[in-house]
C-alpha cells in the first residue's frame, strides 16, 4: 500500500482535485496495489482539513471525509476492468493524538477523539470497509507518563464503539516501542502499519503484536534505484511469522514520503512494493527462480502461505 502523500504539485496549481485524486488512484491501481487511497492530495494538509470540518460541522454521512472516500471509490471502481477483483478503498484520518498536538493543545485528545470516532461511523455507514489512522506523534511520547495516558485515552474514545470497518493504526517517522507495547497495541485496531526504517525498534512492537492483527512492514527506502526486493521480501516473512500470523495479514508500504518525488520516480517505488508483494508470496523456490536472491530466506522452503488481503472487520 501507498502510505502519505502522491506527488502532484503541479495539479495543486491548478486546483482540480478530482484529478489529482484520479492521478493518484491510477498510479496505484497501474502498479498493483490492493489497498489504494486518495494519496492524501485532495489538501495542501490532512490533519488541518480534518480540524476545519469538525471546527464547521461539514461532519457526518454528508460530511468532508464521507463525500471525500465515495468519491475516491467511484473513481477507482471506473477504473477497474471487468473480470478483475476491486481494490479495497481505505480512508486516511489523522489520530486523535496528534490532531490534538497539531491544534496545541493535548488536553483537546479525548474530545477530539469523540468527534473523529463519530467519522468513523458515518464512514462505516457508506460503505467503507477500512479506515487507516495516522498517529505520528505517538513516536515522541517515550517515557511521558502524560503523553502514554493522553494516547491510551485518546484510542479508547476513537474506537469506544468499534465502528465496523477494518481500523488500522499506521505509526512512522520513528519508534513508538518505548511507550510500551500493551499501550500502543491496547485499542481494538484489526492492523497496524510500522515504520521500520526511521523506527526500527518498531520490530518490538510487530514480534508483541497479537498473531491475528495484521502488520503493514513500512520498509521501502524512497527514492532509491537499489534491488529492495530481498530486504522486503524478508521482512515480509519475519512479521509472518512472528505469533503464527502468516503472510495472509501482512502487508508492505513505502516508509519514506514519496510526495517530494517526481511522478515516474514515486511509480517506480509502488511498482517496487508490488513486485516484492508478489515474491513474498511465493514459495523460496519459485521466488529464486523469479529472480529472488536465495540469501533472502531465513527458513526452509514450504512454510510460506500466498497472501490475502487483511481480514475485514
Amino acid at each position: 500500500m501507498l502510505h502519505g502523500s502522491w506527488p502532484s504539485p503541479a495539479a495543486r496549481d491548478e486546483d482540480d482535485e478530482r484529478g489529482r485524486v484520479t492521478r493518484a488512484v491510477r498510479a496505484q491501481l497501474d502498479a498493483g496495489l490492493e489497498l489504494v487511497t486518495d494519496g492524501q492530495v485532495r489538501w495542501q494538509d490532512l490533519s488541518q482539513a480534518l480540524l476545519g470540518a469538525l471546527d464547521d460541522g461539514d461532519t457526518g454521512p454528508s460530511g468532508l471525509l464521507v463525500r471525500s472516500w465515495r468519491d475516491t471509490a467511484e473513481i477507482a471502481a471506473g477504473m477497474t476492468h471487468a473480470g478483475t477483483q476491486p481494490a479495497t478503498v481505505a480512508a486516511v484520518v489523522t489520530g486523535p493524538f496528534t490532531l490534538a498536538r497539531v491544534r496545541g493543545d493535548p488536553s483537546l485528545t479525548v474530545t477530539l477523539a469523540e468527534r473523529v470516532g463519530g467519522e468513523l461511523a458515518a464512514l462505516a455507514g457508506a460503505g467503507c470497509a477500512m479506515v487507516v489512522v495516522d498517529e505520528p506523534d505517538a513516536v515522541a511520547i517515550g517515557s511521558d507518563e502524560a503523553g502514554r495516558r493522553q494516547f491510551r485515552d485518546g484510542q479508547r474514545a476513537l474506537l469506544g464503539d468499534e465502528p465496523p470497518l477494518h481500523r488500522m493504526l499506521a505509526i512512522t517517522g520513528g519508534s513508538a516501542s518505548e511507550a510500551g507495547h500493551d499501550m500502543i497495541l491496547e485499542a481494538p485496531y484489526h492492523s497496524y502499519l510500522f515504520d521500520l526504517v526511521a523506527g526500527p525498534d518498531n520490530w518490538y512492537l510487530v514480534r508483541a503484536a497479537p498473531g491475528d492483527r495484521g502488520i503493514v512492514c513500512a520498509a521501502l527506502r524512497a527514492p532509491s534505484a537499489a534491488d529492495q526486493a530481498p530486504l522486503l521480501v524478508w521482512a515480509a516473512r519475519y512479521a509472518a511469522s512472528a505469533n503464527g500470523r502468516g503472510l495472509e495479514r501482512v502487508g508492505l508500504a513505502n516508509a519514506s514520503p514519496l510526495d517530494d518525488l517526481d511522478e515516474s520516480s514515486a511509480r517506480a517505488s509502488l511498482e517496487a512494493l508490488a513486485a516484492a508483494a508478489r515474491l513474498a508470496a511465493l514459495e523460496p523456490d519459485d521466488a529464486v527462480a523469479a529472480g529472488l536472491d536465495r540469501r533472502t530466506f531465513a527458513q526452509p522452503p514450504g512454510r510460506g502461505a500466498r497472501p490475502r488481503r487483511l481480514p475485514p472487520a
